[in-house]
């Protein structure tokens, strides 16, 4: 089964395409599977799906280590295959699978005998406590599965594989759509039912992937691979801010979700987790699209071809902007509607229409850092990538989402991503002006990186 692209394609936009529109499917797959979660949820009240929204930035922070772990080793392989290495490039790929078993089970037990302490501290009432326990605990015994899929979606992806990365997304989300009903509702499991459905895909997820190592179908023989511990220097060099970026992403959202409580109540948790599950619904794509992209941005660069790069970048801005841009218009326009998709509530979708109406720039904003990232990580730049990520959804997000409420209450909770985004825009253009400028000369040393030379 012949699924790879070849990374030395002349014809660049069909090449980003092919590579990066899989990618893009598969996680727009995954985004559908938290709204249709949500939907199914909400069904249970806005209790239970306000209860699951206040866990949910504790395993976005886990998600967070696999997406780092993922970004860098797929950094690292695409660069190897670039430069015509592919021993080095399996060694990348073993040594990234052996460490995320370790790190799953080291992450699933604290979080489980943990999460009432943490979810207590965030000052919910009983009616959401309970639903938010009963999701958190059962999704924190499958950690370490989930994680093993994301590494596996990367390494397929980076060696041009995505489109295999998206047909086993789109199945696993399709298997969750069908398992969510019959243990939510037909085995009265509730927000527990919704976790195991989470669970039992991920392991159907993993299956394909053994099927898919075993008969070789991608261009990294990961049977033949050595385990070389030194590799998770380079992976960590690129993948800690990446991570760094997640971590703050759910950082922030913890104390989005705590504002939400503070200064909305019952009423604004459950409109604020509307609220998240829609941005994920729009950012996701993009965020597929630009991983998609990035291995052919870290393969031109391991090549040295400094005009190929551009094109690729140029090509994904003008893609990815108008798109998002389309996206925000929709859930502008139609706030109400999409609101009303989760929860009959009127003062809750009143909430939710607001919040979703204050997303409007943060999507095309957001649309171009993801590319300046991926310019960014492709470069290894680590220090500036983490000055970028995290800017709006860490240092520029959390002071705002602390400030703006206390002069304009639950309405300042939504308008502070809003305004974290415009702001890291304007230092992302310096920092995209000069970079854009220094490629060129960024090439030529390349060779001398240890972290792209042959192994």
């Amino acid at each position: 089964m012949k699924t790879a692209v070849d990374l030395n394609d002349p014809r660049l936009v069909r090449l980003v395409l092919a590579v990066a529109l899989p990618a893009v499917a598969g996680l727009a797959a995954n985004a559908g599977h938290h709204a249709v979660n949500a939907l199914f949820l909400g069904a249970l009240g806005p209790e239970v799906l306000g209860g699951v929204g206040l866990v949910m930035p504790l395993f976005l922070l886990v998600g967070a280590t696999g997406q780092g772990l993922g970004i860098g080793l797929a950094t690292l392989l695409a660069r190897r295959l670039g430069a015509g290495d592919r021993t080095g490039a399996a060694a990348v790929a073993v040594t990234a699978l052996a460490a995320t078993m370790p790190l799953g089970i080291t992450l699933s037990v604290p979080i489980y005998l943990g999460l009432p302490a943490f979810a207590g501290a965030l000052g919910p009432s009983e009616a959401l406590l309970a639903p938010a326990l009963a999701y958190g605990r059962m999704l924190a015994l499958g950690l370490t599965l989930g994680l093993l899929q994301v590494v596996c979606d990367f390494i397929a992806i980076a060696e041009g594989n995505s489109r295999f990365s998206m047909i086993v997304l789109i199945a696993s989300f399709a298997l969750n759509v069908v398992l969510d009903p019959i243990f939510i509702f037909a085995f009265d499991l509730g927000a527990a039912g919704a976790a195991l459905a989470t669970l039992l895909s991920a392991t159907a997820a993993l299956a394909c992937y053994a099927v898919y190592f075993l008969r070789r179908w991608g261009k990294v023989d990961l049977l033949g691979g050595k385990i070389r511990w030194s590799l998770l220097g380079p992976i960590g060099k690129i993948g800690v801010p990446a991570a760094a970026t997640t971590l703050a992403t759910g950082v922030a959202l913890l104390v989005l979700m705590r504002e939400s409580a503070v200064h909305g109540g019952d009423t604004g948790v459950a409109a604020t987790a509307i609220a998240v599950r829609m941005m994920t619904l729009g950012q996701l794509p993009v965020l597929g699209f630009c991983l998609g992209a990035q291995s052919v941005v870290s393969h031109a660069f391991g090549a040295g071809d400094a005009a190929r790069l551009k094109s690729v970048i140029r090509f994904m801005l003008a893609l990815t902007i108008p798109a998002t841009f389309l996206y925000a218009a929709l859930l502008f326009f139609a706030a109400e509607p999409v609101a009303r998709l989760f929860t009959g509530d009127p003062a809750v979708v009143a909430e939710a229409a607001t919040w979703l109406r204050a997303l409007f720039p943060v999507f095309p904003l957001a649309a171009f850092q993801s590319v300046l990232l991926v310019l960014l990580q492709s470069r290894g730049r680590a220090g500036l990538s983490a000055l970028v990520g995290l800017a709006p959804q860490g240092y520029l997000l959390i002071p705002l989402l602390i400030i703006l409420p206390l002069w304009a209450g639950f309405a300042g909770v939504a308008a502070a991503p809003a305004a974290a985004a415009v702001l890291a825009a304007v230092l992302g253009l310096f920092v995209a002006r000069h970079e854009w400028s220094a490629i060129p000369r960024a090439m030529a040393p390349r060779l001398a990186d240890p972290s792209i030379g042959p192994s």
